[in-house]
């Protein structure tokens, strides 16, 4: 069970929906590849304090639809208005098939209560794409995501105005041309080389908008890093850490199913500090926490700074 997505609900109740693999499965290839014995679903796990968790759902969202029957896993929830929305990777292939990547796709699912959950369809674009995160600011609604299809990257899109309606997210994915949803390209550094990919939705604080997401070297080492959007226009890069803010150290986090990984699906701010909910190792589920004092002053003045030849 790894991969968490947290929210926090009015009533001073914790909830993390987990990545869970049932069955277990065999490693084919160097990383991402697994036999046809692989499949995953959302549990649901529920607290009083963001740090101490028990399962109240082994199920709560299955793999019932073509386009997820392989797979449900790394949720992130945000809430908009009195829904929650749950973005997951939707498996409809797999993972074990040559054509493996043709079948990953971001879905939506939703709740208002945590008990009951609505599927609302696939909603990323029709190419290898995964991590979608909805999340409003000033009054707009934004679309986070990962394109699969060539480097690593991170993107942004504005979503459209019915977030329920598989249509009118085909509508906003007819004009092929992405590029211009870029947000942030991997870095030439050792350590976010290889793709920037999103982690938890995007948190609203005085400064702009807190995104914690997972930067990925080109020696396959998954790492936890920062930036800071601007609240008005998301596209906007203020600040971002100049390093790690966490990094594999511990057994559970070098050794697993995948070694040397920390992957943040979910995020929170309790009594002034961050808690970040990753998944370890692609085994277990973990959370971390730092101060907001720490954490602002982490934070740099943003300079792009993209690798000069994208590894193919």
């Amino acid at each position: 069970a790894f991969n968490p997505g947290a929210a926090a609900t009015d009533d001073g109740r914790y909830h993390m929906l987990v990545r869970a693999v049932p069955r277990g499965y065999a490693k084919t290839g160097a990383v991402n590849q697994f036999d046809d014995n692989y499949t995953s679903h959302l549990s649901l796990w529920e607290g009083s304090s963001p740090v101490n968790f028990c399962e109240t759902n082994p199920a709560a969202i299955k793999p019932d639809q073509p386009y997820d029957k392989f797979g449900v896993e790394d949720p992130r929830i945000s809430k908009i208005g009195d829904t929650w929305y749950i973005c997951y990777t939707a498996l409809a292939k797999g993972l074990g098939q040559p054509d493996a990547g043709d079948g990953i796709r971001i879905a939506l699912a939703s709740t208002k209560d945590f008990r009951t959950f609505t599927k609302h369809g696939i909603i990323g674009p029709d190419s290898r794409s995964k991590a979608g995160a909805l999340f409003e600011s000033e009054g707009k609604t934004w679309f986070m995501w990962k394109d699969e299809e060539g480097v690593e990257r991170t993107m942004l899109s504005p979503a459209p105005d019915n977030i329920e309606d598989p249509q009118a997210w085909k509508e906003l994915w007819a004009d092929k041309n992405i590029q211009h949803h870029q947000l942030l390209a991997p870095q030439d550094n050792s350590y976010e080389d290889m793709g920037i990919e999103p982690g938890a939705p995007p948190i609203e604080i005085d400064e702009g908008l807190l995104v914690v997401y997972s930067s990925i070297s080109s020696d396959f080492k998954w790492t936890i890093s920062l930036m800071l959007l601007d609240k008005r226009d998301p596209g906007k890069i203020l600040a971002k850490t100049d390093a790690p803010v966490l990094t594999p150290a511990e057994t559970y986090e070098l050794k697993g199913d995948v070694n040397s990984v920390v992957f943040p699906c979910g995020a929170l701010i309790s009594n002034n500090h961050l808690y970040v909910y990753y998944g370890a190792a692609d085994t277990v589920t973990a959370v971390a926490s730092e101060s907001m004092n720490v954490i602002r002053a982490a934070l740099l003045p943003f300079e792009d700074r993209p690798v000069r030849a994208p590894h193919p």
